[in-house]
């Protein structure tokens, strides 16, 4: 990763613990750190480590994660986000049921949400994602292998000029949670 090229991120709920190596960044989640919301529930956390850069028009951004062992709801992944209340997250996850990660998928459109997961059948230790803008419809891809990218959700967001996009890291249950950014690249 050139760290050069992180100059235009800015973070969202900072992490107290990051730590660079030589080619990568090692982000900490604390325990209890999360993106969901839930109006009609009254439930809201907003406090997940976001690492963004602010977007305007069409734009295509991939992102590398490594992690050693996903502990219960830990998660990293990356994040469209408008606001608090308007914002698509997609991520590698643990549900702790079975010993296989859930790829998952959650859209905060005015406060509500929705979400969606599906095991991949195994436990792996690295991902990538990709989101592609045109307009304002967005396609999301992951790949198990950095070259094959498989389309995981199409959708709509209001047109917003300064959208912010990048990595997210979070911990819910708790225990705290690393995972290991090692790219994170826009194209258009």
């Amino acid at each position: 990763m050139l760290f050069e090229a992180l100059e235009n991120f800015e973070w969202y709920n900072e992490p107290e613990n990051v730590r660079f190596e030589a080619d990568s960044m090692v982000i900490y989640a604390k325990s209890g750190t999360e993106f969901w919301q839930s109006i009609h529930r009254n439930f809201k956390k907003d406090n997940g480590h976001f690492f963004f850069s602010r977007q305007s028009g069409d734009f295509i951004l991939t992102l590398k994660w490594s992690f050693d062992k996903m502990t219960r709801l830990s998660q990293c992944g990356l994040m469209v986000r408008a606001d608090e209340r308007n914002w698509l997250k997609t991520s590698i996850m643990n549900e702790g049921e079975t010993e296989e990660d859930v790829l998952s998928s959650a859209m905060c459109k005015d406060g509500h949400m929705d979400w969606t997961g599906f095991s991949l059948n195994e436990r792996i230790h690295e991902i990538w994602f990709r989101i592609q803008r045109v307009d304002d419809d967005y396609v999301l891809f992951y790949s198990i292998d950095g070259s094959r990218f498989i389309r995981l959700r199409a959708f709509y967001m209001q047109s917003i000029d300064d959208i912010k996009v990048g990595a997210y890291v979070a911990s819910p249950n708790e225990s705290d949670f690393f995972a290991e950014l090692s790219s994170i690249k826009f194209g258009v």
